[in-house]
């Protein structure tokens, strides 16, 4: 198989786990039937069992860092919320607009269940009265996709009153956007979601975890980031923490366009791989298309300054991209041969932005 699910993530390449797209390889990974045969909403169920401060424990045991651009660990963002003030929310940032990025398109149309038993999580651990799923307004499928799988969901038990004949109760509602880039920034997106124009809201004061929507504590968490929780509910902090770094522990997906012989996401040990390792390896990406020799890349979305290829062998690994003066940012990485002429290139995304 190659393209876009390039090694279908459901099997180990060499040693490389899977966390997030172990499903990829069924075709029916996005329904509830595939999801319950394999595991689902067995992390909701292990995180009910316990009391939720400890579930909130073990995510910031286990440092699960953001995925949308900042890397900022989701256990730590969850705690700054003021304590007795409710309710409080949980909005999803489904808009996933940076220029070359698309691995949360993929994880919300191929697997669904598992966004939203991370939701679920989260909602529990965090004391969180509602979820608001936002998803960018070109991704029909993916909107569909996610609209079904709520359906299922609720008719199931695992979204509503009293999950899986507990106490523990929250809704989930979808919401998609109309395209603007900027709605990908939490503020413009609460603004957005609240029916207003999305644009950013300044801060201070408008620090969404004490000041969010409709004014209340809101948490604001990346698609990626929680469909990690379901792993690590059934797995633990200990296992996830065993891969990759002290500093980057777990895996993360990226998505590689542009002129190497087999773009597509990968799922990659963060910390340890290397951007080498991504576009040369046959497990990945393969090498320059026609053989070429590689003339730049960006190593975070567009938004991100480019590397040149005396930096392909940085890890993925946040300060040490951010001290060679770049940053891993939504995980997209966008590669240019020797036939690239740079400053059109550098026009084209110049022009994104300006619009």
């Amino acid at each position: 198989m190659t393209g876009t699910y390039a090694h279908a993530p459901g099997f180990i390449v060499g040693d490389r786990p899977k966390i997030v797209t172990s499903r990829f390889e069924y075709e029916d990974s996005y329904t509830l039937t595939r999801y319950l045969a394999t595991d689902g909403y067995q992390g909701l169920r292990a995180a009910l069992s316990r009391p939720a401060n400890e579930v909130h424990d073990e995510v910031r045991t286990a440092t699960v860092l953001g995925r949308g651009g900042a890397g900022f660990p989701a256990g730590t963002k969850w705690g700054l919320t003021p304590q007795g003030v409710y309710p409080r929310y949980l909005v999803v940032n489904g808009d996933e607009s940076e220029p070359g990025t698309y691995k949360d398109r993929l994880l919300m149309e191929r697997d669904p269940h598992q966004l939203i038993e991370g939701c679920l999580i989260a909602c529990y651990a965090a004391g969180l009265s509602q979820c608001f799923l936002y998803i960018r307004g070109e991704m029909a499928l993916a909107q569909e996709r996610v609209a079904v799988a709520l359906n299922d969901a609720y008719a199931a038990g695992y979204i509503g009153k009293n999950i899986l004949g507990t106490h523990f109760s929250v809704d989930i509602v979808l919401h998609w956007g109309a395209g603007a880039y900027v709605v990908g920034e939490e503020t413009a997106l609460i603004e957005s979601l609240e029916g207003n124009r999305g644009m950013p809201r300044l801060k201070p004061p408008f620090f969404p975890a004490a000041n969010g929507l409709y004014g209340q504590p809101t948490i604001v968490n990346n698609v990626e980031t929680l469909a990690n929780l379901p792993w690590l509910m059934c797995n633990g902090a200990e296992a996830y923490t065993a891969i990759g770094t002290k500093t980057s522990p777990g895996t993360r997906m990226v998505a590689v366009s542009g002129h190497v012989k087999r773009p597509g996401v990968y799922e990659i040990v963060n910390g340890v791989t290397t951007f080498r390792d991504l576009l040369y390896k046959e497990e990945f990406c393969g090498g320059i298309r026609n053989n070429n020799e590689l003339k730049a890349f960006v190593p975070g979305g567009g938004s991100a300054p480019w590397f040149t290829p005396d930096q392909l062998d940085l890890p993925f690994e946040g300060s040490q991209v951010g001290a060679a003066g770049s940053m891993l940012g939504s995980g997209a990485i966008m590669v240019m041969d020797e036939t690239t002429d740079i400053p059109a290139a550098a026009l084209t995304l110049t022009r994104f932005y300006a619009h």
